[in-house]
């Protein structure tokens, strides 16, 4: 399915990504595994790992929200920014002193087809063609504490994508994603009731010569290193 959807339709192309990887992890405790599919973008806007959820009656379903590993990077020109298309908008919201009730937002956007993505002082929005998506990137830094746009960074590029446990984390299980320059470590609490996923997020340094991610045979997952070692990963 990840393969067949529209990730990056804004015009009349069909807008299919290539597809790097996928992990099982079951986030909401039904005993059926979530995919989390780590994807190849063209567009800077674009989440880098989509997940879907699968059950006998619908088949699979994606998730509102997508998931962007690693911390923001500068451009690179690898990637096209669906502002010069003129179908991207940055906008500042909630800074009248009111409160703001960011669901009805996110439930606003969705009705009108437009995928958002969150950052600390300012939301991107854009329309696609049958595609909808969320991303919060509210707890990343900035390349200033002013910046109102997105047109000075762009995402990171999923390296590795593993499931498994953590050094002295008991059963609990976490998605980890390798970045070039950091991992990232998930832990999910469950599903909301609107497509986001309730979750706890930590971004580390990658350690230097680490080359990826590998399962051991306790089902924990460690970094791979120079010479045949291995790294253990914990979490807070």
């Amino acid at each position: 399915m990840a393969a067949r959807d529209p990730v990056e339709a804004f015009k009349t192309e069909k807008g299919l990504v290539p597809v790097r990887d996928i992990q099982l992890l079951d986030v909401d405790g039904d005993g059926s595994p979530e995919a989390f599919v780590s994807i190849d973008p063209s567009f800077r806007q674009t989440p880098t790992i989509l997940v879907y959820t699968y059950d006998r009656q619908h088949g699979p379903q994606r998730l509102l929200e997508g998931l962007v590993a690693g911390q923001l990077q500068p451009v690179s020109g690898r990637f096209t920014d669906d502002h010069t298309l003129g179908f991207g908008i940055d906008m500042t919201v909630g800074e009248d002193g009111k409160p703001l009730d960011f669901d009805r937002l996110l439930a606003a956007a969705v009705k009108n087809r437009m995928s958002l993505v969150r950052y600390r002082t300012f939301l991107h929005a854009d329309g696609r063609k049958g595609f909808v998506s969320f991303t919060d990137l509210s707890d990343r830094a900035l390349p200033t504490p002013g910046t109102n746009t997105c047109q000075d960074f762009e995402f990171s590029s999923i390296e590795a994508l593993a499931a498994g446990t953590l050094s002295g984390k008991g059963a609990t299980r976490y998605l980890v994603a390798l970045t070039a320059s950091d991992i990232t470590i998930y832990y999910f609490r469950g599903i909301r009731s609107n497509g986001t996923l309730d979750k706890q997020v930590w971004v580390r340094p990658r350690l230097p010569g680490a080359s990826g991610l590998k399962i051991m045979p306790n089902g924990e997952v460690q970094l791979s290193m120079p010479g045949g070692r291995s790294e253990p990963l914990t979490a807070p």
